[in-house]
């Protein structure tokens, strides 16, 4: 299973017409809820950032993520980056046993008590005025995203948004 994930990555980062990228960081465990994953940017990757198996990443993942997209949603990026850490802190690059439902309402919660505040309130306000998935069955309407994301902040102390959230 793990080669052929290896495989898939290497096959959609092809597809995608990537050359040879470095990642633009790599952050050690200790820092504050980020992995030592890679980022790796895409300009055409579809979508903010995704997860995917590498077992040459000392974590067995990388972070596969749009710079295009994040100009575009500005300091929401760095929530969805740390979204994405959750996964891979988390083990859901491992394990695949967990719904796609509770996988993503975790990362949310992981990423709520871990991101900077400001950029919290950034990915809330995006949620609040309807950016989100439109996978609404896996993460629920932007709405009850945004309420989720300020329950969670402010259960962790992290909030910095408005009160009546």
């Amino acid at each position: 299973m793990k080669n052929f994930l290896t495989i898939f990555c290497f096959l959609l980062l092809a597809a995608c017409k990537t050359s040879v990228v470095t990642p633009i960081s790599t952050y050690p465990s200790s820092t504050s809820g980020l992995t030592n994953s890679p980022e790796i940017p895409n300009p055409n990757f579809g979508d903010i950032a995704a997860v995917f198996a590498d077992n040459r990443s000392p974590t067995g993942a990388v972070i596969v993520y749009n710079p295009v997209i994040c100009q575009r949603i500005g300091a929401a990026c760095i929530f969805f980056k740390y979204h994405e850490h959750g996964h891979i802190a988390l083990g859901h690059h491992v394990n695949s046993f967990v719904t796609p439902m509770i996988r993503e309402r975790d990362a949310d919660n992981y990423a709520a008590q871990n991101a900077p505040p400001e950029t919290i309130v950034v990915a809330w306000n995006l949620f609040n005025n309807g950016g989100s998935s439109s996978n609404w069955h896996t993460y629920g309407s932007p709405r009850d995203r945004a309420k989720r994301l300020c329950l969670f902040a402010k259960q962790a102390g992290n909030w910095s948004g408005p009160d009546n959230c």
